[in-house]
């Protein structure tokens, strides 16, 4: 028979486990990643367009969702939170490890904010535009591959050995058809006005047929905007909120005030030609923008089927209007000529 002294002793002793096996679970990373529901934000708080109209009554959200690699414990509460989902590391990153895939996001949103500009302000009928550069720019290096410590973000590459580049699909070709694993290859780069012919050994990188240097590559662009912008993203990555960046620009130039006493939120990548794309997250974007009171979601036609499942599950009364390009979207705000959730 256990006296009460002795049942205490138990009890201490079993919530002392537990407490070391969740410090130690903690500090063990899995690898996979979790995509929560997130934040909102106001737009006309974040965007200021020279010369632009003020708001008017009711608010233009963008979204975004919470991202991180889970330890072990947090993968378990993962588990049992049917909001979160995860994903492997590897799908979510592409190879890249966090603090190179937090790069890249910030680095689209960059590019992000340059596309809604020019969309928005060619939807409000100004002569903005955006131009190729020749080559291909370096966006990111990975640590393991070969061009480490030799290439820089920012480097456009204009040539492979003796070939001429003009585009970053040009690289892929080229390695492909005229080089192989463990050459050296001679890359042209143009860094900060200087021309440079730097040395890089090839290498194979899993599931990729194509002779590798381990960068990654896009196109450099040459922008025109008549109106200046300023897009303030805070801490915020990825090119998800470019749609509704551009539908701001445009509200602000027009003075359409296009909330009109509403809450609207909205997502998806925007082209400078207005096309919206598909983005991720989505189902968490719906449980973001509820929470945040919006009776109106955008999103890009290729995530309207998942975004309106999670809506239906969840018994949210919200209309979602599936979009493909900017001045679709701007039609549901104004008409409401999509179908409706």
């Amino acid at each position: 028979m256990k006296t009460k002294r002795s049942v205490g002793k138990t009890l201490v002793w079993v919530l002392a486990i537990l407490v070391v096996a969740g410090v130690v679970l903690w500090f063990i990373p899995t690898n996979y990643l979790a995509v929560a529901p997130g934040i909102t934000g106001n737009l006309s708080q974040m965007v200021e367009v020279a010369h632009g109209h003020s708001p008017g009554r009711g608010k233009l959200l963008m979204v975004a969702v919470e991202i991180g690699q889970l330890n072990e414990l947090l993968y378990l509460g993962a588990k049992l939170d049917p909001n979160v989902e995860i994903l492997p590391l590897s799908y979510a990153t592409g190879g890249l490890n966090m603090k190179q895939y937090e790069q890249l996001n910030y680095a689209m949103m960059s590019g992000s904010k340059l596309s809604a500009e020019v969309a928005g302000e060619r939807l409000a009928g100004l002569n903005a535009s955006v131009a190729t550069v020749p080559g291909a720019q370096v966006e990111g290096v990975l640590k393991s591959g070969t061009a480490a410590g030799k290439l820089k973000a920012g480097d456009l590459i204009v040539a492979v050995g003796p070939y001429k580049v003009t585009s970053p699909s040009q690289i892929r070709t080229v390695m492909q058809k005229h080089f192989t694993y463990g050459e050296i290859v001679p890359f042209t780069v143009i860094r900060n006005h200087q021309r440079l012919v730097i040395p890089i050994k090839t290498m194979h990188l899993k599931g990729d047929p194509a002779p590798a240097i381990g960068v990654l590559i896009g196109q450099e662009l040459d922008w025109h905007i008549p109106r200046p912008v300023t897009i303030k993203s805070e801490n915020i990555g990825g090119p998800s909120a470019g749609m509704m960046f551009a539908l701001e620009i445009y509200d602000q130039i027009t003075g359409k005030n296009l909330a009109r006493g509403r809450i609207v939120a909205g997502t998806g990548e925007i082209s400078p030609n207005g096309t919206v794309s598909q983005i991720g997250g989505v189902a968490q974007k719906v449980i973001t923008v509820h929470r945040a009171g919006a009776t109106i979601f955008l999103c890009p036609q290729a995530n309207y089927a998942k975004a309106l499942r999670m809506a239906q599950r969840k018994g949210y009364h919200m209309t979602i209007y599936p979009v493909k390009t900017l001045s679709q979207a701007l039609k549901d705000i104004e008409i409401g000529t999509s179908a409706n959730a």
